[in-house]
């Protein structure tokens, strides 16, 4: 049998005044629901194809611009 001992005190073994310990904190209230966090409707099937291609399209001219200049800072070096 194994007898496991937990000391809460001062380490005094006599003390005039008791042992008050903080009380824990209260519980905290349900959290609010707000916008940014609840359900919303799934898009639909098109909607996604149409929010997917705009990314890329996004993507593609972020790509071009890059390597124009890229091309732009090669001729001014040579």
């Amino acid at each position: 049998m194994i007898w496991e001992n937990i000391y809460i005190g001062t380490g005094h073994k006599y003390s005039t005044t008791h042992y008050k310990p903080e009380l824990p904190p209260l519980p905290a209230n349900e959290y609010s629901d707000g916008p940014e966090i609840g359900e919303a409707e799934d898009p639909s099937p098109e909607e996604e194809a149409k929010a997917r291609a705009a990314e890329e399209q996004a993507a593609d001219e972020g790509e071009e611009e890059e390597q124009e200049e890229e091309a732009e800072n090669e001729d001014e070096e040579d």
